[in-house]
């Protein structure tokens, strides 16, 4: 995947942890953790994976969070 690729998944990211409903900015965290983690490939965990190494520059705190507990 490109660096194209990458700033997508980002601004995926971004989307989903800003439109999944939650009562709390944790249970966003949560729900959209539990989204990812269920319909997103392996290689686009490994590709957003890969970015938040390289800064992650695109990512809000939110969606860095619900990344890292679906890598976790």
């Amino acid at each position: 995947m490109s660096a194209n690729s990458s700033e997508h998944l980002a601004k995926m990211a971004n989307q989903i942890v800003s439109n999944i409903p939650g009562a709390t900015v944790n249970n966003k965290i949560e729900s959209a953790a539990t989204h990812m983690k269920n319909f997103w490939s392996p290689l686009m965990k490994r590709q957003i994976a890969k970015y938040i190494t390289e800064g992650g520059e695109e990512l809000t705190p939110e969606a860095i969070q619900a990344l890292q507990k679906m890598a976790g």
